[in-house]
């Protein structure tokens, strides 16, 4: 059953600026001009043939289920058997990360031979053939080219090491390609190893040809795999095309290091498709996918299409999605491509128009946790022939899923609100739902409760004290930052250690508003600041001799000025 548009919506997305407008309409015909294109279909008629002589019936082969890969990734799932030999295992135990030879039984299909297989699996995810739950790689067409699984030559087999629903994934990459920015289809499948049981696996699409066509109308270009938490450089390992032709590879890379903007902007214009990146980086955002490219530079893929000769970044690796719901949709990401271009502020307003044109055309209308509810009934029910036990745990599943996705959306959904509301003078917001991030992690700065109140909790102690920041992604103009704080014992240091405050980073002392010291029972602060350039970044500081303060998150406001 495909998602289901919710039954109401906040009116305040229908009055989107006359920009953002135009960039949906866009996007439309990006999709309708781009969109995936499925494999050639129909049959050529036989020419007529003299008849045949009779031949004696022979026995009927063990017949293949009519699915193409479209259908596999429909919510097929298959039960299937790796069979390796005992020399190929210990093969796997000495040197995982090789192919070794296997066949891929399908229960109720055919025995594929001569396959491959190895492990995959990083930090975190990666275990021994021996262990419980390997992760494999597969390849069917490696040795017998043109030979497939269902349709598909080159899969994954993701053992759910880092996320416990088994539906994080799925969900995150059917969000992404809703947006048109490219994922992996996935389905699961229930896998077995030798005659032992493994349980329910992610059946995950390999990025090869089948892949790349449902995005590009050329898949001859080069494909790079980014490799293990690694930046793009000259030796990025080419999966496909020439690895000895890296021209545009290396003019990427020079773009993006070019040190003036008026020259590093229109070089980059000709080697990466900017808009589709920034629908990338958003999506990565919205998943809150922080060990993907932008924020780890890890997990992920860039292909260079050669219609256009422009890269576009590919997104993997999204088991450990649907997070801290407080992550801001306009997270300023790290990395050598983004920061390239969020330097320049018509860029990051660039950025903000597609991560509109995102949400009203490809995240908002669909009701994300329903529809992890029913992939996770669909599973319960077609694993129930194969295991019992295992179908009633996506129940749990499916709910904790749905209660990640249903929280982090109806994050997503305020924080562009908020985005709307500040973009007039007198617009204001709420800040206690944002994610702040505290200087230290040796207890100066923590998130605690404080008289029935959820505060960000400051001390004194060895570091001199510390302070919890939020970095804002706001049009230029004036803005006041407010907020209610209770402190007790505060004593000025030396330098700029002078007592408590709010402010934004790189501002100078304010005379209206002088840091706090002694004791105080819910004070309200104030700091009043400009935006011309940069992005703001709001400080709530404690800095001295002595003392400790309770800052009540929910109090915070930010406001904007005429």
């Amino acid at each position: 059953m495909p998602p289901r548009a919710p039954a109401s919506s906040s009116a305040s997305f229908g009055l989107l600026a006359g920009g953002l407008l135009g960039c949906l309409t866009l996007l439309g015909q990006l999709q309708a001009q781009t969109a995936p294109v499925p494999p050639p279909g129909g049959t050529t008629p036989a020419p007529d043939a003299p008849p045949a002589a009779p031949v004696t019936p022979k026995p009927p082969k063990p017949k293949v289920p009519d699915v193409s890969d479209d259908a596999l990734f429909a919510g097929f799932v298959p039960k299937i058997e790796l069979l390796i030999s005992p020399e190929n295992i210990d093969k796997l135990a000495k040197d995982p990360r090789n192919f070794v030879e296997c066949s891929i039984k399908e229960y109720g299909g055919l025995t594929l031979d001569k396959c491959s297989v190895k492990l995959k699996g990083s930090a975190g995810s990666f275990r021994q053939i021996n262990d419980p739950r390997p992760g494999f790689s597969l390849r069917t067409d490696k040795v017998k080219k043109g030979q497939e699984f269902r349709g598909v030559g080159k899969f994954q087999l993701n053992n759910f090491a880092q996320d416990g629903t088994m539906l994080h994934e799925q969900l995150a990459g059917e969000l992404a390609r809703k947006a048109f920015v490219p994922a992996s289809r996935c389905t699961h499948a229930y896998v077995l190893m030798n005659g032992k049981v493994l349980g329910t696996y992610l059946l995950k699409e390999g990025f090869n040809e089948e892949f790349l066509k449902y995005f590009f109308k050329d898949t001859r270009g080069h494909l790079y795999d980014g490799g293990f938490v690694s930046e793009v450089n000259p030796n990025t390992e080419c999966d496909r095309g020439n690895p000895n032709d890296k021209t545009r590879l290396l003019e990427l890379i020079a773009a993006c290091n070019e040190p003036k903007p008026e020259l590093r902007f229109p070089r980059l214009d000709k080697v990466l498709d900017i808009d589709a990146y920034f629908r990338y980086v958003f999506v990565e955002t919205v998943l809150t996918h922080w060990d993907g490219y932008s924020f780890n530079r890890n997990n992920y893929r860039f292909y260079e299409d050669p219609t256009t000769g422009k890269f576009h970044f590919i997104l993997h690796g999204m088991d450990q999605t649907w997070g801290d719901t407080r992550w801001y949709v306009f997270r300023q990401p790290n990395a050598m491509v983004s920061n390239a271009l969020w330097s320049d502020k018509a860029m990051r307003e660039r950025f903000r128009a597609q991560c509109f044109l995102v949400w009203e055309k490809a995240i908002r209308p669909v009701d994300w946790a329903r529809r992890a509810e029913q992939v996770a009934a669909d599973l319960k029910s077609k694993l129930r022939a194969y295991d019992k036990a295992e179908s009633a745990a996506f129940e749990g599943r499916g709910r904790d899923a749905a209660t990640q996705i249903r929280a982090r959306i109806e994050a997503v959904k305020a924080q562009m609100e908020d985005a709307l509301k500040l973009r007039t003078a007198g617009g204001k917001i709420t800040l206690g739902k944002y994610a702040w991030s505290p200087s230290s992690d040796k207890g100066d700065t923590v998130e605690a409760a404080y008289a029935n109140r959820e505060c960000l909790a400051l001390k004194v102690g060895p570091n001199g004290g510390g302070d919890f920041r939020l970095q804002l992604a706001v049009s230029t103009g004036r803005y006041r930052l407010e907020g209610k704080i209770q402190y007790k014992g505060v004593k000025a240091g030396e330098g700029d250690a002078k007592g408590l405050r709010l402010r934004t980073s790189g501002s100078a002392a304010d005379p209206k508003n002088p840091a706090a010291v002694g004791d105080g029972t819910w004070k309200s602060f104030s700091h009043e600041f400009t935006v011309t350039d940069g992005d703001p970044v709001i400080v709530a500081e404690l800095r001295g001799a002595a003392g400790e303060a309770w800052v009540d998150r929910n109090s915070l406001t930010l406001t904007r000025l005429p």
